[in-house]
C-alpha cells in the first residue's frame, strides 16, 4: 500500500471512530463539505457508501468528475440509490476494458450493449472472451468475431475452450489455431476446447517435431495416433520426453525409448526411468550410474529403486564420500553402510 492509500485510510478511520462515537448526522455536519470540497473521489465514495443520510448526488459527482473507472463501478455496486446511468457513461469513457466487462458483469440495469461496445473497441482481447463467456446478453458471435480477426492463436484457444459447454461454431477459431501451426494451442484445442475433428490439429503437432507436445497430444487428446506422435518423441532423442512417454502412455514402445535414455547418459532420466517406468531394463541404466561415479545418483538409485545393486553402489557412496559435501540424509546412509561392514569384517 503506498502513502496515498495509508494517508486515504487514516483519514477514513478517523471519520468512522468519530461516527461510532457521535452518530451519521454530527458526522455529516463536521465532515461532509470537508470531504466535498477536497474534490477526493476515493472519501466521497467511502463518505457515501457508509454514511446513512449523506448527499449521495453530490458525493456521486465528484466520483464521475474524478474519472476513475474502478470507483465508478463500486459506487454503482455499493451505494443504494445510484445514478446507474451516469457512472456507466463515465466507465465507457474511460474506454477500460477490465472495468467495462465488471460493470455489466456485476451491475444491475447496465447497458449490455454499450459496455460490450467499449471492450470490442478497446481491442483487448482477454476481455472479449471474458465479456461473451461471462456476461448474460453479449453477442457472443460479435466478439468471437474480434478475436478470430486478430490471428493471435492463444486467444482463439480461449474464446473455443470458454465456449465449450454451448453450441457455438467454433470452426473458425479452429481455422486460426491451425494456419498458425503453433503446436501448444493445437494440443490445446485438441485437448480442451472441444470439436470432433483433431486430425488436423494433430498433424500440426507431429509436423512441428516438439517432443513435449507429442507426449502431451498422445496422453490427453481420446484417439490420438501415439504410435506417429511416439516416433517424434524418439527421433527427438530428448530423454525427458522418451521418460514421460514410456511411463504414462500406454502401450509405448518402452525398449526403444529407453535405449534413448541409456544413450543420452542423463543420470536423472536414467534413474527415473529405473524408478518409475514398469520393464525398465535397471542394470542396464544402473551400469549408466555407476560408470559415471556420482556419488548423489549411485545414493539415489540404492535407496529408490527396486532391485539395485545396493552393495554395488553402496560401497562407491563410501568411497567417494569424502570427496563430498553430502547432506544429513546421505551422511546417516553412509554412517550405517559403514557400520554393517565393520560388524561384517569383526565376524
Amino acid at each position: 500500500m503506498n502513502n496515498v492509500d495509508d494517508l486515504y485510510n487514516n483519514i477514513w478511520k478517523k471519520i468512522e471512530a468519530f461516527k461510532e462515537k457521535y452518530g451519521n448526522k454530527a458526522t455529516i455536519n463536521n465532515f461532509e463539505q470537508d470531504i466535498l470540497d477536497s474534490k477526493n473521489p476515493w472519501l466521497c465514495c467511502w463518505f457515501a457508501r457508509y454514511i446513512e443520510g449523506s448527499n449521495k448526488k453530490a458525493l456521486e459527482q465528484v466520483v464521475i468528475d474524478g474519472k476513475e473507472p474502478r470507483l465508478c463501478y463500486k459506487f454503482a455496486r455499493d451505494v443504494n440509490g445510484a445514478d446507474i446511468k451516469a457512472l456507466e457513461q463515465a466507465v465507457i469513457e474511460s474506454k477500460d476494458a477490465h472495468w467495462c466487462f465488471w460493470f455489466a458483469y456485476d451491475i444491475e440495469g447496465a447497458d449490455i450493449e454499450k459496455l460490450e461496445q467499449a471492450v470490442i473497441e478497446s481491442k483487448h482481447l482477454a476481455y472479449c472472451c471474458d465479456f461473451a463467456e461471462g456476461v448474460k446478453g453479449a453477442d457472443i458471435e460479435k466478439l468471437k468475431q474480434v478475436v478470430v480477426e486478430s490471428k493471435k492463436p492463444g486467444y482463439c484457444y480461449e474464446f473455443a475452450s470458454n465456449m465449450r459447454f454451448r453450441n457455438v461454431n467454433i470452426d473458425d477459431l479452429k481455422q486460426v489455431i491451425i494456419e498458425s501451426k503453433d503446436p501448444r494451442c493445437c494440443y490445446l484445442f485438441a485437448s480442451y476446447a472441444g470439436g470432433s475433428n483433431k486430425k488436423e490439429l494433430e498433424q500440426i503437432v507431429i509436423e512441428s517435431k516438439d517432443p513435449e507436445y507429442c507426449y502431451k497430444f498422445a496422453k490427453d487428446v481420446y484417439g490420438a495416433d501415439k504410435k506417429a506422435l511416439e516416433q517424434v518423441v524418439i527421433e527427438s532423442r530428448d530423454p525427458e520426453w522418451c521418460y514421460e512417454f514410456a511411463r504414462y502412455i500406454e502401450g509405448s514402445n518402452k525398449k526403444a525409448l529407453q535405449q534413448i535414455v541409456i544413450e543420452s547418459k542423463n543420470l536423472e532420466w536414467c534413474y527415473k526411468f529405473a524408478r518409475d517406468v514398469e520393464g525398465a531394463n535397471k542394470k542396464a541404466l544402473q551400469r549408466i550410474v555407476i560408470e559415471s561415479k556420482n556419488l548423489e545418483y549411485c545414493y539415489l538409485f540404492a535407496r529408490d529403486v527396486e532391485g539395485a545393486d545396493k552393495k554395488t553402489l553402496s560401497n562407491l557412496v563410501i568411497q567417494f564420500s569424502k570427496s563430498y559435501e553430502l547432506s544429513e540424509e546421505q551422511l546417516n546412509f553412509v554412517e550405517i553402510k559403514q557400520k554393517i561392514l565393520s560388524l561384517k569384517n569383526n565376524n
